[in-house]
C-alpha cells in the first residue's frame, strides 16, 4: 500500500500547473464551509421563505471532526509524504502528522450534514468536498490513503452529528429518549 501511495503522490505532483494550482487553492480554507452553509441558508430562505439552519449538527460537525482526527493522528503518527518520499515537494507549509487528513474529515463531515439538511444541493456540496479531498494530495501534503481515511471518518461523523442533533431536538421538545424507537431516530428522513 505504501508503494502505491507514493506513486500516487508523485503522479499528482507531475500534474501540477499554474491553472490547476490556482483552482485547488480555492478549496484550502476551512472557512469555506461556513460560507457555503450561509449561502445555502440564504438561498433556501429566498426560495421557501422558511429560515432553517442546522446549527446543532453543523457545530457538532466542526467539533467532532477536529477532535477525532487529531486524536487518531496522534495514534497513527504517519509522517507526511514530503518527509518520506524522495523528490516529493509540498506546495503548502504544514506540520504534524498525515493520517487521517483533517481537511478531508471536516469536508466530508460538513458535506454529509449540509447535504442532509439541503438535499437539493447534495451533489454540489459533495463535489466541493471531493475537490478539497483531491487538493490535499495535489498539494503533496497527504497520501491518497490519508484522505480516504478522512473521508470514511467524515462520513461516519456526519451521520453521528445528524443523529445527535435529532436526539437533542427531541430532548428540547420534552421527549423521553428512553421511549424513542432507536431505528426511527437513526433512519428518519
Amino acid at each position: 500500500m505504501q508503494n502505491l501511495d507514493e506513486m500516487i503522490v508523485l503522479f499528482f505532483q507531475s500534474l501540477r500547473c499554474e491553472p490547476l494550482t490556482l483552482f485547488f487553492s480555492v478549496f484550502i480554507p476551512y472557512e469555506l464551509w461556513s460560507v457555503i452553509a450561509v449561502a445555502l441558508v440564504l438561498f433556501s430562505y429566498y426560495k421557501t421563505k422558511v429560515l432553517r439552519f442546522p446549527v446543532i449538527s453543523f457545530f457538532l460537525a466542526g467539533v467532532m471532526s477536529r477532535f477525532s482526527y487529531e486524536i487518531i493522528k496522534g495514534f497513527i503518527q504517519r509522517p507526511r509524504p514530503f518527509r518520506t518520499i524522495e523528490g516529493a515537494i509540498p506546495l503548502l507549509s504544514v506540520d504534524g502528522f498525515s493520517c487521517p487528513s483533517g481537511h478531508a474529515t471536516m469536508a466530508v463531515t460538513a458535506a454529509v450534514v449540509l447535504g442532509h439538511h439541503f438535499p437539493n444541493f447534495r451533489k454540489p456540496v459533495y463535489g466541493v468536498a471531493l475537490m478539497i479531498v483531491l487538493s490535499r494530495v495535489y498539494f503533496g501534503v497527504h497520501y491518497l490513503s490519508d484522505v480516504l481515511a478522512g473521508m470514511v471518518l467524515g462520513a461516519i461523523l456526519g451521520w453521528l452529528c445528524i443523529i445527535a442533533e435529532r436526539a437533542i431536538l427531541l430532548v428540547i421538545a420534552g421527549v423521553d429518549l428512553r421511549k424513542v424507537d432507536i431505528l426511527k431516530l437513526l433512519f428518519r428522513g
